[in-house]
Parts: structure tokens; sequence; C-alpha cells
């Protein structure tokens, strides 16, 4: 009987432990679709935008890349006041103020109030991006951690490729404004869950009050920080327009250099560099994140370039080609972060970077003769290997750390993800000056538009290749257990 009662008891907590949290889950996976679905969904309403406000293109790039400089910039700070302060009440109040900033985007009649409110979206964005991640693996079993987070990746990966696809129609139909109203909609349903039903199932073990929280925290770090990388991507989004944003880009640069020597020197920074140094695991992951997404970011942008002036193709087909590539990620990503929990995760990532690297490769190689069933082909390869290699990685990142630094891990990864699509950026827009600096981009000047988009990826994949080395050189995470 007793053996019987011993048996019982451990499947029970057997069943406890991979039991997923609906509610928590629900809320956390609203938020991390709400926000890449409006940031790509916007780069689509960006001609009706321009028209409405009749900008320049100098304008409407700030329309654009406003939202994502000013999210960087607050991500660490952010972070760290997660570790220390209730995390559920940060993610409640950032999803809740970016869902009325989104609404007061829709509603903007002068772009200079436009300019507020994308400001204001990226600000609150910042408050989910640290907060999301981390609640949602605390308050589950580390034995389902890696399905989690392949839910969580696959979800990102939905925004981003439903984005195009349901914000075209949204303009199409009723104008840039109904893209707004659209996330304003989602940001109702995730703050009615997380205001009403979150509270109750989230463990908070931090009980610092806020002011207490806001004077421990690193301040200089906070100003270095946050500075440095609203400069890196702002000179970064506007690098093609002159030499100011150059310069802009890396004076940001030299300050990121000086906050990480700085904060390698105090008791409380903000963001512990020596994590990078104690856990190889951490620092190697979060190496190759970076790399990994400056080689990818930019990808989709040459790639859209490619098949509507090389290929010449119209922007509806061009789009639905190109949605083969997220929707590949979405499904790997869900048996990636599955396959984690089982499966040593360097193992899978760097088979991800592997194939992300020939991929690259490939996209170098194209003519404007290259069969769209080869680039459909190659898109899926590419799209198997970023979904090999995100949701492992991030399970890397996070198992690596004690629980109460959940929040500055996931800061950290963002940053890393918000900088490398800085420097892929980058990358393209001095790759563009060399081959078509006041060149029309056109079907007429599809050999040098073809030239510019060959080098970028060579370029892509040849860096690349140090992150395959990243992901390899980390170490197991099982192993330490």
């Amino acid at each position: 009987m007793q053996i019987l009662e011993g048996v019982m008891k451990k499947v029970m907590h057997r069943e406890e432990d991979t039991k997923i949290n609906k509610n928590i889950l629900i809320a956390t996976t609203l938020s991390s679709f709400l926000v890449p679905f409006m940031s790509s969904a916007v780069n689509i309403a960006a001609p009706d935008i321009a028209k409405n406000f009749k900008l320049n293109a100098e304008e409407l790039n700030l329309v654009i890349s406003i939202f994502l400089i000013f999210s960087a910039a607050f991500i660490l700070p952010m972070g760290k006041l997660s570790d220390t302060f209730d995390r559920t009440k940060i993610f409640k109040t950032g999803l809740l103020l970016f869902t009325l900033s989104t609404l007061m985007c829709a509603l903007s009649n002068t772009v200079e109030i436009l300019f507020v409110f994308r400001a204001l979206q990226g600000f609150f964005s910042a408050f989910t991006f640290v907060t999301s991640m981390a609640i949602l693996i605390e308050n589950h079993s580390p034995q389902i951690r890696g399905r989690l987070l392949g839910i969580n990746t696959a979800v990102v990966y939905l925004g981003t490729s439903l984005g195009p696809f349901l914000g075209g129609v949204l303009v199409k139909l009723w104008g840039y404004r109904s893209v707004f109203l659209f996330g304003f909609a989602i940001g109702v349903v995730g703050s009615f869950v997380s205001l009403f039903l979150l509270q109750k199932e989230v463990k908070n073990t931090r009980q610092a009050k806020l002011v207490d929280s806001l004077k421990s925290l690193d301040k200089v770090g906070a100003i270095l920080s946050m500075t440095g990388l609203f400069l890196l991507m702002y000179g970064a989004s506007t690098f093609e327009l002159g030499n100011t944003s150059k310069i802009l880009f890396f004076a940001g640069l030299i300050l990121m250099v000086i906050f990480v020597v700085v904060e390698a020197k105090l008791q409380n920074p903000i963001l512990d560099v020596k994590l990078f140094v104690k856990i190889p695991q951490f620092g190697f992951s979060n190496l190759a994140a970076l790399i990994n997404y400056s080689c990818t970011f930019s990808a989709s942008y040459l790639l859209s370039l490619y098949l509507q002036l090389v290929k010449a193709l119209p922007s509806q087909l061009a789009g639905s080609i190109l949605i083969v590539q997220p929707l590949s990620q979405v499904i790997t990503s869900l048996i990636s972060g599955r396959a984690s929990e089982k499966i040593e995760p360097r193992k899978l990532a760097t088979a991800g970077m592997v194939l992300t690297t020939i991929g690259l490769f490939v996209f170098s190689l194209f003519s404007s003769k290259t069969s769209l069933v080869f680039a459909v082909a190659n898109l899926i390869v590419m799209g198997i290997g970023f979904g090999l290699f995100s949701s492992p990685n991030t399970n890397v990142v996070m198992s690596c750390v004690p629980k109460s630094l959940y929040g500055t891990a996931s800061s950290t990864i963002s940053v890393m993800r918000v900088v490398g699509q800085a420097f892929s950026m980058a990358i393209v827009s001095f790759v563009s000056i060399m081959f078509l600096k006041g060149v029309r981009l056109s079907h007429e000047n599809y050999l040098l538009i073809l030239k510019s988009m060959k080098t970028s990826f060579l370029v892509f994949a040849s860096l690349s290749i140090l992150g395959i080395v990243a992901s390899y050189k980390r170490g197991n995470i099982y192993s330490r257990k």
C-alpha cells in the first residue's frame, strides 16, 4: 500500500511538473505576437502613412524606426528593474500602456503626434520584452522549458509573418489607421487576461517597492546603455542618409564599449558583464544570437528587392514567396523547442547555424535567371535553420542563470537581437553605398542591385561561420546538472 501511494505521488508530481498554466501562456504569447506583428504590419502601411501626412523619405524612416530605437534604449534598465521589482506589474503596465499608445497612433492627426506615440510604443514594448519570457519560465517546471520557449518563439515568428499579409489587407480595405486599431484590439484582449487572470497565477518572490528598486538601479549604466543604444540604433536606421548618421552610429558604438568597461567595475551593475566570462554557455549563446541576427535580419529586405526589382515580380507575389521563410520558422521552432528538452540544445542550435550559413551562401550565388522554386526551397532551408537555432539557443541563455537573473538574461538576449538588427542594416547600407549610390532603385538597374545583394549575402555568410563556432564552443548545459 505504501509503495502504491509512493508511485501515485510520483505520477501526480510528474503531471504537475509538465502542466502548462493556460492563463500565463495566453497573456505572454499575446504580447509576444502583438509587438512583432505591429512592427512588420506598420512597415507595409508605410506608403499609406507617407501619403496621408505628406512625408519625405527621412520622415517616413523615422516613423518606422523610432519604435525600435526607443525599445532598444530601455531594454537593459527594464531588465534589471524586473529582477528586483514585481515582474507581473511591469508586464501588465507595459502591455496596457502599449495598447493605449497603439490606439493613439491610430487617432494621431499630425506626424508630430504620431512620432510621440510611436516612441511610447517602443518604450512600453521594452516592459513586455524583458518580462514575458521570464514570467513564462519562472512559473513552469524546467522539464517543459523547451516547449514553452518553442511556443513563444513560434508566436513571435507568426506575428512577423502575418504582419505583412494582414497589414496589407487592412491597409487596402480601410487605410493605415486600421493596422493600429487591429493591434489595439489584440492588446485589449491581452491586457484583460493579464489584468484579471495573471496576478493570481504568478508566483512573485520580489517584494521590493518600486522606489527602492529605482534607487538601487545603476544610474550610470542606465544612462550609458540608453544613450549608447539610442545613438547606435538611430545611426544604423539612417546610416545611408549622410555623415551625421554615421557619426551617431559610431558614437553609440563607443558609448557601448565604455558601458561594458564601466559595468565590469561596479558591484551592482545594470548588466553583469562578468557573466559572459563566468558562464561560457551564457556568453557564447548571446554572441551566437548577436551574429545570427546580424546575418539574417536584412535577408527579407534584400530578397524583397531581388524579387521585385531583379525578377520584376508584383509586390503581392513577392510577399507570398517571402512568407515561406517565417512559416517554416514557426513549425521548426515548435519542434526544436520541445526537442531541446531531451537533446542537448547546443547540437540543435549549431545545426541551425550551419543551415543558416548554407542558405546565406546560396543566396550570394543567385542570378537574374535563378528559378523561383529554388528560391523558395532555400527560404525553407533558412527558415528551418533559424527555427532550429532560436528556441534552443534561448533555452541555454535562460537555463544557465539563476531565477533571480531571468530579467537580466531576457533583456540581454533582446539587446543581442536589436543590436544585431542594427548591424545587419548597417552592413546592407554600407554595401549599398558602394554599388548603388545615386542609382535609382528600379528594374533598369537590376544588375547593380543584384551585385549589391550578392555581396551583402556573401558578407553575412562569412560572418555566420563565426556564429557556428560560437554556438559549438558554448559547451553543454545538461551535463552541468
